[in-house]
């Protein structure tokens, strides 16, 4: 079972043929330090195997009616079918082991899987709704939530399905297509409506199950210094377009999904920038068009929204709109706005600044190498090193391990004016020359960050 990462009073009971013991474990997290005090006892035992999980969590509401939300949502893919590829013991535990899907490495029951099963992995930042199945995983004690953890001294990362539970949809009516007729154990091919022959998903390695299931992403808003994402609350609907069809969204995809890539680019010189916590804000000149956007939106700018913090720094302190017009260059920059009143300003910011971490070249339909970021920065007269994300070096990952990737997104923010020993949210790679017409990029995020949130 994968629950939130505040957890408190966590009781594994494991069987032994005489008896249960009782590990009663309580976390805490204090200043990003999580600290642990286990005790343990002895008791008759029934021969019964159980996870028991409290939390302390409180319910994070996702509504998609929520401005704030809709500005910020991801079209990141959160649940699909994917090969358990390694199953290891987890030492002293009984019930439950580590299961490998991709890079991500996750605790499952033991025995419940195989190496090479097909199963449903749940990424972390997934919420998910209330089936019976999840409720039975007492998966209702983190109010649904998918996050990492650390049990038994192992990280844990995702929550793995088995596929048959996709029958058991409470509002659809299901059956199984077997890669063999009537033959259960050759593995389910395709599920089709009950009522007539319509197949509704193929279970295929890839087959992204988000929508199928009803998974939401997390929207984390961070309490103090402001609180949230304050910077949308002046922005109603009808401030609100639908975002460019001509720009793309950035959304860099994760090193465990991609863990091939140690392999593939091996020879490949990759910058590496800090990736910012923030809100992604994107300001745009297309042929004299210019415009601003949140991840999903373009934000019209009217009285209300020329008031919010979005638009007082792009347009005002920055006039970053007049300056792409002027230069007359089709391109997006695409950026992170950070500071007071957005996600609780970690890094005790005075002011709001947007710093740049990449840009779209509109007529070319790729994104700007390092040399033309700071080109095209040096146009309009912002220099990459006062407005652009934190450098951090230039690596290549050849002989690098996944473990070694997701290490190096660990410390501390390298953000300038930041107060003192702030973990960075992790980092991103962007190779320095074009492979197949197009920068290869991807992020490592810390792990250290996330058990902090």
């Amino acid at each position: 079972m994968i629950t939130d990462v505040n957890i408190t009073n966590l009781t594994i009971t494991e069987s032994t043929p005489d008896t249960t013991n009782t590990i009663t474990t309580t976390t805490t997290t204090t200043s990003g330090v999580v600290t642990t005090d286990t005790s343990s006892s002895s008791s008759v035992s029934n021969k019964e195997e159980t996870i028991t999980t409290t939390t302390t969590s409180s319910t994070t509401e996702v509504d998609g009616e929520d401005n704030e939300d809709l500005l910020e949502v991801s079209d990141r893919q959160l649940a699909y079918v994917h090969k358990i590829i390694d199953l290891e013991p987890i030492v002293g535990a009984d019930v439950i082991e580590i299961a490998t899907v991709l890079g991500w490495r996750v605790i499952v029951k033991k025995g419940l899987y195989k190496v090479g099963d097909l199963v449903v992995y749940v990424e972390i930042d997934s919420l998910l709704p209330p089936w019976n199945y999840f409720i039975s995983d007492r998966l209702d004690k983190c109010n649904f939530k998918i996050k990492t953890i650390k049990m038994r001294g192992q990280l844990s990362q995702g929550y793995c399905i088995p596929i048959k539970e996709l029958l058991n949809h409470p509002h659809k009516q299901l059956k199984a297509v077997y890669h063999e007729e009537e033959n259960i154990d050759s593995g389910v091919k395709e599920i089709h409506r009950v009522d007539r022959e319509e197949t509704v998903l193929k279970i295929e390695i890839g087959s992204n199950v988000t929508e199928f299931i009803g998974i939401k992403k997390i929207q984390d808003h961070h309490g103090g210094g402001g609180g949230g994402n304050n910077i949308f609350k002046r922005i109603k609907s009808n401030g609100m377009s639908p975002f460019p069809s001509f720009l793309v969204k950035s959304d860099q995809p994760r090193i465990q999904n991609l863990p091939h890539y140690m392999e593939t680019y091996e020879d490949v010189e990759f910058e590496v920038t800090e990736k910012l916590e923030g809100s992604s804000i994107t300001a745009y000149h297309n042929n004299g068009k210019t415009g601003i956007c949140s991840r999903n939106y373009e934000l019209k700018h009217t009285t209300e929204t020329a008031e919010s913090e979005i638009f007082t720094t792009l347009v005002g302190r920055l006039d970053i709109l007049k300056r792409l017009e002027e230069a007359k260059i089709n391109v997006a920059l695409q950026g992170e706005i950070i500071g007071p009143k957005i996600q609780g300003n970690i890094y005790g910011l005075p002011e709001t600044q947007y710093k740049v971490y990449d840009i779209y070249l509109i007529d070319s339909n790729r994104y700007a190498t390092q040399p033309e970021r700071v080109d095209i920065m040096n146009t309009i007269g912002l220099k990459w090193d006062d407005h652009g994300v934190p450098f951090l070096g230039v690596h290549k990952i050849g002989g690098k391990k996944l473990s070694d990737i997701l290490d190096m997104a660990n410390g501390f923010s390298q953000l300038k004016g930041s107060k003192p020993k702030v973990l960075r949210e992790g980092i991103v790679f962007k190779s320095n020359t074009l492979r197949h017409d197009r920068v290869i990029h991807f992020k490592s995020i810390s792990n250290q960050y996330l058990l902090k949130k």
